[in-house]
C-alpha cells in the first residue's frame, strides 16, 4: 500500500523537496470542463515539479460534462495536455456535483453513468489506464452501473475505513492531512495497487515516448539541471541550442528546457 496526496490550485504554492519526504505519489487535477481555459492554472507547475523530484504522477479532470459527447471532449482534452508527459498513475474522471453545475442542468444519473463510460472509453482507446473517482454515495447510489464495474475506482470516503463493496484501487480517507510543504489542509489517499508495475507491465500510459521539459529558475545553470534529471548537460545543450544561444553558460531564468524528447 502506497500514500499519496491529490492537489489542484486550491492547494497553492507547494514546496515539493519537503512534499516529497512524506508521499509515495501525487494525483494532480488537470482541470475541470472541457476547454483550454478550464486547465488548473497550478496544473503544468506541479508537473514539472513533481516530474523533477520523481515522484510518480497520475491526474485527473472535474467533470462538467452534461452527455456523452461532452465526455468525449473533455477526454480529448485531457488526451492532448497528457500525451508528452509522464504519467505512471491513472487517469481519472472526477465523477461528483459539488456545485450542482449537474442537478440545474438536470443530468440525470442515467446520463452521469454514461459520461463516465464514454470518457474513460475515449481514454482507454488510447492506451492509458483509466478510472473514476467518486464519493461513496455517488459510487453505491448515483453511477452504481455493471457497465463501469471494468473501470478503475478510486473511492472518496473520509473515515478510518473503506467500505465500497466493489473492486477499487484507491481510496481518499481524508481531507483534511498536514503535509511539510503545503500550507493548509490536502486530501490523502492510499493506493492499493502498484500502479507502476501494473502499467508498465501492461504497456500503457506511453512511457516510452513521454517528453521532459523544465522551466529555468533563478540560480540555475545546465550542470546542476543535468544532474537533476541524471542527464548529461551538453546532451541538454544540443537540445536546446535554439533557445539558449552560443553560450551554455547563459540560460535565463523563465526558458522551458526540453531535458527529454
Amino acid at each position: 500500500m502506497k500514500r499519496g496526496i491529490d492537489i489542484s490550485s486550491h492547494n497553492g504554492e507547494i514546496d515539493i523537496s519537503k512534499v516529497k519526504k512524506e508521499i509515495d505519489f501525487m494525483i494532480l487535477r488537470l482541470g475541470y470542463g472541457r476547454e483550454r481555459n478550464q486547465i488548473d492554472e497550478r496544473f503544468y507547475e506541479n508537473y514539472e515539479k513533481a516530474n523533477s523530484m520523481g515522484i510518480p504522477i497520475g491526474v485527473y479532470l472535474y467533470s462538467y460534462a452534461c452527455n456523452k459527447s461532452h465526455a468525449v471532449e473533455e477526454a480529448k482534452l485531457v488526451l492532448e495536455i497528457i500525451k508528452d508527459l509522464k504519467i505512471e498513475y491513472p487517469v481519472f474522471i472526477d465523477m461528483e456535483d459539488t456545485d450542482n453545475y449537474k442537478r440545474k442542468n438536470n443530468v440525470k444519473y442515467i446520463t452521469c453513468i454514461d459520461i463516465c463510460e464514454s470518457f474513460c472509453n475515449t481514454i482507454e482507446r488510447e492506451g492509458y489506464y483509466v478510472g473514476i473517482y467518486a464519493n461513496l454515495d455517488w459510487l453505491n447510489n448515483k453511477i452504481n452501473n455493471s457497465r463501469l464495474d471494468k473501470f478503475d475506482k478510486w473511492v472518496a470516503q473520509w473515515d478510518k475505513q473503506c467500505t465500497y463493496n466493489k473492486q477499487y484501487g484507491m481510496w481518499q480517507y481524508s481531507s483534511k492531512g498536514l503535509i511539510s510543504g503545503i500550507d493548509g489542509y490536502v486530501d490523502l489517499n492510499y493506493s492499493l495497487r502498484d500502479y507502476q508495475t501494473i502499467i508498465k507491465n501492461a504497456g500503457l500510459n506511453h512511457l516510452d515516448s513521454y517528453k521532459i521539459t523544465y522551466t529555468v529558475k533563478e540560480g540555475d545553470n545546465l550542470t546542476t539541471i543535468a544532474e537533476m534529471f541524471n542527464e548529461n548537460w551538453k546532451q541538454i545543450y544540443n537540445l536546446n541550442k535554439e533557445i539558449i544561444g552560443n553560450n551554455p553558460n547563459l540560460i535565463k531564468v523563465g526558458q522551458k528546457l526540453t531535458i527529454k524528447e
